[in-house]
């Protein structure tokens, strides 16, 4: 009977391994400020970026630094791989998906070195957020914890 009411909410998982973070420490004002959108950001330990829910892919850069997903759940969701890091010119990524991919949770999307961003000069944290925020009752992370990509670390109450 008290299910009834309980609120359903949409959780997504950690694109990479290493350390959650709030998206407002973020060395970058369009991200920190949430313009974008609201979201989370990974301090990464390894390089693998992948999938933070089931969905589609809906857009690769070309330069393999960023890419949305559309989750099945509807919301869109871009993974923004360093700060600066389109300076790169898809040096040091390789993707393992296209524009129009139906992927599952924990797929692989991109690989990054991330040495390679670091020797460059650039910032490796990683975005996560969703673009379409305004959509739904709230976006919280769930922060300041080690993460893999068996975490949540962003939940969605739909309106």
């Amino acid at each position: 009977m008290f299910g009834l009411f309980k609120k359903k909410k949409n959780s997504f998982l950690s694109p990479m391994k290493g350390k959650a973070v709030s998206i407002k420490e973020v060395p970058d004002e369009t991200f920190s400020s949430e313009m974008l959108g609201r979201g989370v950001a990974v301090i990464p330990s390894e390089g693998l970026v992948t999938s933070p829910a089931n969905g589609k892919v809906t857009m690769v850069f070309e330069t393999l630094h960023a890419l949305s997903i559309l989750a099945d759940t509807g919301e869109e969701i871009l993974i923004h791989i360093g700060l600066d890091t389109v300076k790169m010119n898809g040096e040091g990524f390789s993707s393992f998906v296209k524009p129009g991919d139906i992927v599952k949770a924990k797929d692989p999307l991109i690989q990054a070195d991330l040495e390679k961003i670091k020797s460059a000069g650039f910032n490796p944290v990683t975005i996560m957020l969703v673009c379409n925020s305004a959509d739904f009752k709230s976006v919280e992370s769930i922060t300041d914890i080690s993460v893999t990509n068996d975490n949540e670390i962003l939940v969605v109450i739909p309106n």
